[in-house]
């Protein structure tokens, strides 16, 4: 199967980074990694595998924050982090 796509933004983020980090030898590859990596998640696994290991993540991310390890930010804090860390 042939397939051209356009990626932007955070999306072409990742796929540069994926590449640039070595995980991935091209784009395309990057591409083909997460497509298997969907179908271990819910083909192979199933939802429920799925649900499984977001349940226990969500559990941890609970923890962590009544425990004030992990902190939520609202949207506009996040990109005015995202801002900064962009004119660095």
């Amino acid at each position: 199967m042939n397939l051209t796509v356009k990626f932007t933004g955070h999306v072409a983020d990742v796929i540069d980074e994926l590449v640039g980090r070595g995980v991935a030898a091209t784009k395309s590859e990057a591409l083909r990694l997460g497509v298997l990596k969907l179908e271990e998640q819910y083909l192979r696994g199933g939802e429920a595998e799925f649900d499984r290991r977001a349940t226990i993540d969500a559990v941890r991310q609970d923890r962590l924050i009544k425990e004030g390890k992990l902190k939520l930010h609202t949207q506009a804090e996040f990109d005015a982090r995202l801002k900064k860390l962009k004119e660095k």
